[in-house]
């Protein structure tokens, strides 16, 4: 799949159109190094992937002071002659260049072109591809780390490891049909099918790390909720370091759902706080507290908060027995003004201790991140080995585990060895497709199109 040179050269810039200090603009293509060096000059000819500092000039008008790379093929991103221009972040300047560009026949690139240039040259697989869109747009550390590590062929080495053994398992079974006159048995069916069976489960095991990572990188949603005026838009705006919610004086204002995105040990939390449960005095309460229940139901964790000063009342006991199967942890704020009594009493009614907590001095706020934090890698046990899939890779696995069980039952019905083999052929082809050793050109145009332009 190397060498698939294109005929058009394109460009692009690959920073925002913002005025910023320094504005990047990218060319690939066999008129990559040529155009560029057209409007160039400087006291030293541009010298292979070494920064050069000159001047761009059209006609003898002056455009921009730059620094420019030039990366011969096929060592660029793309696989192809490219050439970078680091010019003033002014998007004037930026747009003269890219006409300058076009008056010497290089358009403008379409989104995701340059990635996709690199997958037909072989630089990077499809799993890589679509790992470099997530580091562009991931919003948690989490993110940023499994998708490096994607880029880097964590995926496709898994994908090239399952389609090998594949491979294997196929060989072992044709080799029957090549040896079918002698009495020489390559594999048994037993083992056939045992072996078969391996792969099935690695491919599960794939899959739900896959599906570990696609709630992940959605942020896992955790929902505040307590009776009314127990504090919990104070905690969330302790949580988010900012005024995000209303507080008000006046007990129960938080009408709806206020939902807000933060950060904790890594990974990205939905953080969602609801309208207080009590009995609801009008029918914009009684919406907002019917929200909160469905909240409730949906969340991965609750934070139920409790009022450390006033005890535990009927609505409070409610809230606890509706949440006591969910993943949650108790905080009993306003520990500031509760007495050692009145937290001792909150110690022994709730039945799981409760951390204490203060929204006015930040008392119980290490503890409560630290538990959460803990709680959601307990959850998701494979957080760091999971992978980003978006539904292309998932359905495509989906398919890969039909078509290992497919053949898993023509091994067990001893169906002619020609029929497995068929059957393991769709998976391997199937296996190609995650990679994109063969991929249909609607696809990747779908892919490539979702890419910001200039990358």
């Amino acid at each position: 799949m190397t060498g698939h040179m294109t005929d058009d050269t394109i460009c692009a810039p690959s920073t925002p159109p913002v005025y910023s200090s320094i504005a990047i603009i990218r060319i690939s293509g066999p008129e990559a190094i040529r155009a560029a060096a057209s409007l160039y000059s400087g006291p030293r000819e541009p010298e292979a992937r070494h920064a050069s500092y000159g001047t761009l000039t059209e006609d003898g008008a002056l455009i921009d002071d730059v620094i420019m790379i030039v990366y011969p093929a096929p060592r660029s991103y793309t696989g192809e002659d490219m050439t970078e221009i680091f010019c003033h972040g002014n998007p004037i300047i930026v747009q003269k260049i890219i006409e300058a560009l076009g008056r010497r026949g290089v358009r403008l690139a379409e989104p995701g072109e340059f990635t996709k240039r690199a997958f037909l040259n072989g630089k990077i697989d499809l799993t890589g591809a679509e790992a470099i869109n997530h580091i562009i747009t991931a919003r948690s550390e989490w993110e940023i780390e499994t998708s490096l590590r994607q880029m880097h062929g964590s995926l496709r080495d898994m994908i090239r490891s399952i389609r090998n053994s594949v491979t294997e398992l196929k060989a072992d079974i044709e080799a029957a049909i090549d040896f079918a006159d002698e009495e020489i048995e390559f594999i048994s069916p037993e083992a056939a099918v045992r072996s078969a069976e391996k792969i099935l489960m690695t491919i599960e095991d794939l899959l739900a790390r896959c599906r570990t990572g696609e709630r992940l990188s959605h942020g896992i949603d955790v929902t505040i909720t307590g009776r009314p005026n127990v504090g919990k838009s104070s905690i969330m705006n302790l949580l988010l370091n900012q005024e995000r919610a209303i507080v008000s004086s006046v007990p129960g204002t938080t009408r709806d759902i206020i939902r807000e995105q933060i950060q904790i040990g890594g990974v990205q939390i939905n953080l969602n706080d609801t309208a207080g449960i009590d009995t609801p005095g009008d029918e914009l309460e009684r919406i907002g507290i019917d929200l909160s229940h469905r909240k409730i139901e949906t969340s991965s964790f609750i934070i139920l908060v409790l009022d450390a000063a006033d005890g535990i009342n009927e609505a409070d006991r409610n809230l606890l027995e509706k949440t006591k199967l969910k993943k949650r942890i108790i905080l009993a704020n306003k520990s500031d003004i509760a007495t050692p009594g009145q937290k001792n009493s909150i110690l022994m009614d709730g039945g799981e201790s409760p951390v204490l907590f203060s929204a006015v001095t930040g008392e119980g706020l290490k503890e409560l991140k630290d538990t959460l934090s803990k709680r959601i890698r307990e959850e998701f046990v494979d957080v760091k080995h999971s992978f980003i899939a978006d539904m292309r890779i998932v359905s495509l696995l989906e398919r890969s585990i039909t078509d290992i069980r497919n053949a898993i039952r023509c091994l067990a019905a001893g169906e002619p060895v020609e029929i497995t083999a068929f059957e393991l052929q769709a998976l391997i082809d199937t296996l190609s497709e995650i990679t994109g050793e063969i991929t249909p050109d609607d696809v990747l145009d779908s892919i490539f199109s979702r890419f910001c332009i200039g990358k």
